[in-house]
């Protein structure tokens, strides 16, 4: 057919191209038609006559052309009735739209606040009354009493579909034409049972009866680069089962082809072509897995020092850390040195308030398994801990191999190690850590790591839930924008549930945002207890090792839960003494390394931040400058 189609304007090759000329359209495009097919698809009767020809010649009255016309859905209440998915309350939407001049947003706003009181029917008509009754008997409803049958409300032209062994019309059968407004006003069948709406879910009282469930922790895995944290975690979950012998057998069989057969294990984590083609961990890679007592998140961070911002973003989910370290000669010394990232992980993650650092020691078996070469490490390291404010308690030593799989789920069997270490193993030290204790019972916050559109559900926002909880069919907003939202569905851990509660990380399905009004770092929270915003606040934080003084104006990278924000240090107010808080100096000129002071810090644009009494997830900061660390804190008042 189309080798048939007239082009227009066509052009010779050797003649000139014109910006104006339009090619590959067909004179069918845009062309009058014919006079003998324009007759046959626009006929029309005469000014008089009310009867009208549709395109296959069949009569139509003008009332029905009227009828057609009024049942075409309009756009914006179509928008509606996806998100709210509730066809008995289409009067409420075109009320509300035509309230707010078509303004979706604004009218869902409207609607979701109202929706718990639901207005009585308007009073019907006499002749709707006889209509009424009519329907009545023919479904077995009493007036004065609730039907026993759930009807779904249809559509106009839609063969209705009920429960009860009644005749239903069909599409041929005819009505009257008031029938439509009889169905939309009157409620003549209730509608479709749906899941129970926010307010019947008890969640806290679910939470209390979770006694038997194993509880969960968030593990961040961090390190210097090339210290095999990669390897040792993708060791360890090929040991717990949750990677099959085919995917281990490809991993092994591609990285050999690439000359790093020994990356095999790593490749369970980093699973990207650039990761293995760089053979560094460049994103945070997130997987779960079950011990005998406990639910793990674990959260493997990168380690090299041009990815600290993906670090930072990791190891601020998280309430455990475990810090792997090199054990070989001049492995431990590169990593811990001012160079290193050993330093400044330590650092990091105890600013972004992990409580528990477990510290595995990794290819033990290059060293022979020394105890002198891992009491060396322990010992260098402890004093470093206890100068950035870890306890002796807080912190546990344990040697490990990565590459052998030696003491990570089980106790190892070696020889040379079982000779002087006593100890657990790395899956049974996780066992015995206290669970956390979660914000249950304070306002929903969840700040967004990620943003994506799934092709079956759709808008999608990914986080980690950092108090309250959140049940599906709630509105919620996205701070700093402040636009609306509504809750279609809740996934953890690849699972569709009804809910979701502090400590947790999640999928949520929303409907009535545009994707453009939703950035990484964003917080969600519910509209009547929104998370503050400002571009000024002031914190109390610690000066680390620096090269250069703090001073008033001096520029830094800004760094909270995901968000990476440019700001200066506008005001430097007071310095404290570490051990008792007291002001030791006010207004000083610049502040020097190790020391702690109270600060004013502007941004250029509104962040979200709470006060570390009230969030201490959402109440610490950290200041880098120059690609390293300079302060952190936490957030003492906001102006």
């Amino acid at each position: 057919m189309s080798r048939h189609r007239i082009v227009r304007n066509y052009i010779d090759a050797d003649s000139e191209y014109y910006e104006d000329e339009v090619f590959g359209r067909s004179v069918e495009d845009d062309s009058p038609l014919s006079p003998s097919l324009s007759q046959f698809i626009y006929q029309r009767g005469t000014p008089g006559n009310n009867n009208v020809e549709d395109g296959f010649g069949l009569a139509r009255t003008s009332v029905d052309c009227v009828q057609e016309e009024e049942e075409e859905e309009d756009p914006a209440l179509h928008q509606m009735s996806e998100i709210l998915d509730l066809e008995f309350e289409m009067d409420t939407c075109k009320d509300a739209l035509r309230q707010y001049d078509n303004d979706v947003e604004r009218a869902l706003n409207h609607v979701l606040s109202s929706r718990t009181a639901v207005p009585p029917p308007p009073p019907s008509r006499p002749a709707e009354t006889e209509l009424l009754s009519a329907l009545q008997t023919r479904l077995q409803v009493q007036p004065d009493s609730k039907p026993t049958s759930s009807v779904t409300p249809l559509k106009s032209n839609t063969p209705a579909k009920c429960n009860t062994p009644v005749k239903c019309n069909t599409p041929n059968s005819t009505s009257p034409p008031s029938s439509r407004k009889v169905r939309d006003s009157a409620p003549l069948v209730t509608p479709k049972a749906r899941k129970s709406r926010p307010k019947d879910i008890d969640v806290l009282g679910i939470l209390n009866s979770r006694s038997e469930d194993k509880p969960l922790i968030n593990v961040a895995v961090v390190g210097h680069v090339d210290a095999g944290k990669s390897t040792l975690m993708g060791h360890l979950l090929c040991l717990l089962g949750h990677v099959t012998k085919k995917e281990l057998h490809k991993n092994k069989t591609e990285s050999q082809k690439l000359g790093k057969g020994s990356f095999a294990f790593a490749w369970v984590l980093d699973e990207t072509g650039e990761e293995r083609e760089r053979g560094v961990t460049i994103d945070v890679a997130q997987t779960r897995f079950e011990t005998k007592k406990k639910t793990v998140n674990l959260l493997d961070a990168p380690g090299h020092k041009d990815f600290v911002p993906n670090m930072i973003s990791g190891a601020s989910q998280a309430e455990v850390a475990v810090l792997v370290v090199d054990s070989t000669q001049g492995g431990f010394e590169a990593g811990f040195d001012q160079c290193g990232q050993t330093r400044e992980h330590v650092v990091l993650v105890r600013a972004l308030g992990v409580q528990k650092l477990i510290v595995a020691v990794n290819k033990m078996e290059n060293v022979d398994w020394s105890q002198e070469r891992f009491n060396h490490i322990q010992k260098e390291l402890s004093g470093f801990f206890k100068s950035v404010g870890f306890k002796n308690s807080e912190v546990i030593f344990v040697p490990v191999s990565g590459m052998e799989g030696d003491n990570l789920a089980e106790k190892s069997s070696a020889p040379k190690l079982t000779a002087w270490y006593k100890g657990d193993s790395l899956v049974e030290i996780l066992d015995a850590l206290d669970p956390p204790k979660r914000d249950y019972d304070k306002p929903f916050r969840m700040v967004i790591t990620d943003v994506f559109k799934h092709p079956q559900l759709g808008l999608s926002v990914a986080g980690k839930v950092d108090s309250g909880y959140v049940i599906m069919g709630t509105p919620i907003v996205a701070m700093p924008g402040g636009d609306g939202t509504l809750v279609k569905s809740i996934t953890v851990d690849d699972k569709s549930v009804d809910y979701t509660v502090a400590g947790e990380q999640c999928v949520l399905v929303l409907g009535g945002i545009d994707q453009t009004k939703l950035h990484n770092g964003n917080v969600m929270c519910e509209a009547h207890s929104k998370v503050r915003t400002t571009t000024k606040f002031r914190a109390r934080v610690l000066v680390f090792d620096i090269d250069v003084p703090i001073t008033k104006g001096f520029p830094v990278d800004l760094h909270y839960q995901t968000v990476n924000e440019p700001a200066i240090i506008s005001r430097l107010i007071s310095i404290h003494s570490k051990s008792t808080g007291e002001v030791t100096k006010s207004k000083p000129r610049c502040l020097s390394k190790n020391q702690v002071a109270l600060i004013e810090i502007k941004c250029e644009r509104p962040i979200c931040l709470e006060l570390f009494k009230d969030s201490k997830s959402l109440g610490r900061i950290t200041c880098r400058y120059g690609g390293s660390t300079v302060a952190a804190g936490m957030v003492i008042e906001i102006t």
